[in-house]
């Protein structure tokens, strides 16, 4: 490698393209197509500054990471409003119902059908030894669907549980 000439008139070191592309760490071509951007100063045909060339590199490395990081947030901004909008389509086209929304509708169906349960035995007969029987049973089939509305309501509430987890009532 040949050493970097010194010009005699301004002390500057002047380069040839390879030894530059060499020194940047670029290609000849990246070189070529930088100086005709004019992001590169060239000196004479194929001669370059050293500093000159280096500040020039520098500045295109930071304006070109200022880009990308603009375009990057641009990106997670543009991605998040599309999110937020396809999820009110969603909402409006009743494909996704809010979570509080669905716990209601479940709780006041699951109390009517325990009102309905219960009024059961009292309508099924006036003795009350057989009422005390169907009262029993009746309770005891409450707790097994009150079991799989708990189930129901981690199963939505915890995203995808398993439905059929033998855990606690979390009511």
């Amino acid at each position: 490698m040949t050493q970097p000439k010194a010009d005699a008139k301004e002390d500057v070191q002047i380069l040839g393209s390879e030894q530059t592309a060499r020194l940047l760490d670029i290609s000849g071509a990246f070189l070529r197509r930088m100086t005709q951007e004019g992001k590169i100063p060239k000196r004479a045909k194929g001669k370059y500054g050293l500093v000159e060339a280096v500040h020039a590199y520098i500045r295109f490395l930071r304006d070109e990471n200022a880009r990308s990081t603009k375009t990057a947030a641009s990106s997670r901004m543009q991605d998040a409003k599309t999110a937020e909008i396809e999820l009110r389509l969603a909402e409006k086209q009743r494909t996704v119902v809010p979570l509080d929304d669905a716990t209601y509708a479940m709780e006041f169906a699951a109390a009517k059908f325990r009102d309905a349960l219960m009024s059961l035995p009292a309508r099924y007969t006036r003795d009350m030894a057989e009422r005390r029987k169907l009262e029993a049973l009746v309770n005891e089939e409450l707790a097994n669907v009150a079991a799989a509305f708990a189930s129901a309501r981690r199963y939505i509430r915890g995203g995808g549980a398993d439905l059929h987890a033998s855990t606690d009532d979390d009511a």
